[in-house]
């Protein structure tokens, strides 16, 4: 019997002992996963290692797949959602984020203007009267105005805001649902749309306007209920903002919330609630800003420079509680480009694709100059002479 206690008593230690050597190593791990998170999130130098040593975020022009050009053609190129679109002799093709062709459709369209959110796209011909709508690869519908079309604007559910002109009016805006129908038409006689956005709850339409009639040129945002356009157009406009005379209307985007965020040429304003509000004051030593996001601004900033050393800074600030993300660079940053959650920062033979969050998703780096970047929702391209590269976010 005491022979077999002892046998006993060995194997409970034997286990007494495993079980504190397990909980050990694992909590060594749980502990190890925290610190690194927490110095990856903390730590930018810590997080741009790893991002290039370990994730290998950094890609070339040997990883990607691309799509060759006919440079004997007038391509126009164009990305939305998960696919490329090149439009040439009126035929549009469709490519996937691989480079294969997965569509072709007719496309009376010559000259294009396009706009995109999520799987919508809509086209227009510049300065023409034709336009169509795309869902993912289907054609879902098209339309004719009279006039020209100067702008055209598509929601995540895709209502169209298009901005023409004819020989009465400097602009008219009209809006369609998702499948074609009109809403609302409102004519400017005097003031001509700098540019024009939608909710994503499809309920308000709010358009910059700009009068350089009188002395001074005048910048105004004004915001059109569609519920009340289809009651009374006379009604339809249902707040009205006018600018200081030093401030000059550049753009403005709805964003999450029905955030209006509006860019002047010397600040960066937030309509929310009726309040309108200033969020940030534009100097010299910023060079590039995009309200073109779903929830906040992106801007970059020169924190000065020596001979032979820049730095610059993306700022990005949330629009709906003023949170604040930061990413730097040793180099001067010669363009930015913005869609939905995603921020293109182009360096010159480098560009870095960036979250909202300020955490690098992708950097791509090339052996010539880059200068024609898109960006969607899932992928950027980048357009050469003779060929289009496919970077997947």
């Amino acid at each position: 019997m005491r022979e077999n206690e002892k046998e006993l008593y060995q194997i409970k230690r034997e286990l007494s002992i495993r079980k504190i050597i397990i909980v050990s190593i694992v909590s060594i791990i749980i502990i190890s996963i925290i610190v690194l998170v927490s110095l990856y999130i903390s730590k930018e130098s810590f997080r741009k290692w790893v991002d290039i040593n370990i994730l290998r975020k950094n890609v070339t022009e040997q990883d990607i797949a691309s799509i060759d050009l006919d440079i004997d053609k007038n391509n126009q190129i164009f990305c939305y959602d998960k696919y490329i679109g090149i439009l040439n002799d009126k035929n549009l093709i469709l490519y996937n984020s691989s480079g294969n062709n997965v569509m072709e459709m007719p496309i009376n369209i010559n000259t294009a203007i396009f706009d995109s959110t999520n799987k919508y796209l809509v086209i227009a011909e510049k300065n023409g009267q034709e336009f169509c709508v795309i869902s993912d690869k289907t054609y879902l519908w098209d339309g004719k105005v009279d006039g020209e079309i100067l702008q055209v604007h598509i929601n995540k559910n895709g209502y169209v805001v298009l901005v023409t002109t004819d020989t009465t009016y400097k602009s008219i805006i009209t809006v369609y649902d998702d499948s074609g129908k009109q809403l609302l038409k409102n004519y400017l006689s005097t003031t001509r749309v700098v540019d024009v956005s939608i909710t994503n709850d499809n309920k308000y339409v709010a358009f910059a306007e700009m009068d350089t009639s009188g002395t001074l040129i005048s910048s105004n945002v004004k915001i059109i209920s569609i519920e009340e356009a289809e009651k009374n157009s006379e009604q339809a406009i249902i707040n009205s903002y006018n600018a200081d005379a030093s401030k000059m209307i550049v753009s403005l985007e709805y964003q999450e919330k029905n955030n209006l965020v509006c860019e002047y040429d010397n600040s960066i304003n937030l309509i929310n609630n009726e309040n309108n509000t200033e969020m940030l004051s534009i100097d010299n030593k910023t060079t590039f800003i995009s309200v073109n996001l779903a929830d906040s601004i992106a801007y970059i900033t020169e924190e000065g420079s020596k001979m032979f050393n820049s730095n610059s800074v993306l700022n990005i600030v949330n629009t709906s509680n003023n949170q604040k993300n930061i990413y730097n660079f040793d180099e001067v940053v010669k363009e930015m480009y913005a869609q939905g959650n995603i921020i293109g920062v182009n360096v010159g033979t480098e560009i870095y694709f960036i979250n909202t969050n300020g955490i690098l998703i992708k950097k791509y780096t090339s052996n010539q100059e880059i200068t024609n970047v898109q960006i969607s929702s899932d992928l950027a391209i980048v357009i050469y002479k003779d060929r289009v590269e496919i970077i997947n976010l």
